[in-house]
């Protein structure tokens, strides 16, 4: 397996438990704490998948997202949001997608984090299942 996966999140705490789960079930976790240092991130190191919060200090999720997938080199690149905001409480697809122009992410995810959820999302997307 070994693939690399991102974690994009401003909070220490999540990227250790993202990271722990990831790599005892086979995967390389690779992290940044914003936007632009995950860009930096992606073309450096070419990650199978993203796991991007929306809500972080010197460009957020929303802001990465949007740059990821108007990129050629980047727009195919499978990206989860992982959010506190809950889609009850605030969290709109559209936000992320500028309405119709853009994707809409691979799969959404809420925290606290559950570790078999994020696996078999993780699992499912890196396999075209």
């Amino acid at each position: 397996m070994n693939k690399k996966i991102l974690i994009v999140d401003d909070e220490p705490e999540q990227i250790d438990f993202a990271s722990t789960i990831l790599e005892e079930n086979g995967y390389i976790p690779i992290s940044a704490t914003n936007g632009m240092d995950g860009m930096k991130m992606v073309r450096s190191e070419k990650p199978a998948l993203i796991l991007l919060d929306i809500m972080m200090p010197r460009q957020g999720g929303v802001g990465m997202y949007r740059e990821l997938k108007q990129d050629e080199a980047t727009k195919d690149i499978p990206v989860v949001i992982v959010t506190g905001v809950t889609r009850g409480g605030g969290f709109d697809e559209h936000m992320v997608t500028q309405g119709d122009e853009l994707p809409a992410p691979d799969g959404y995810i809420e925290k606290p984090m559950n570790p078999d959820a994020v696996v078999k999302l993780i699992h499912d997307l890196l396999s075209g299942s």
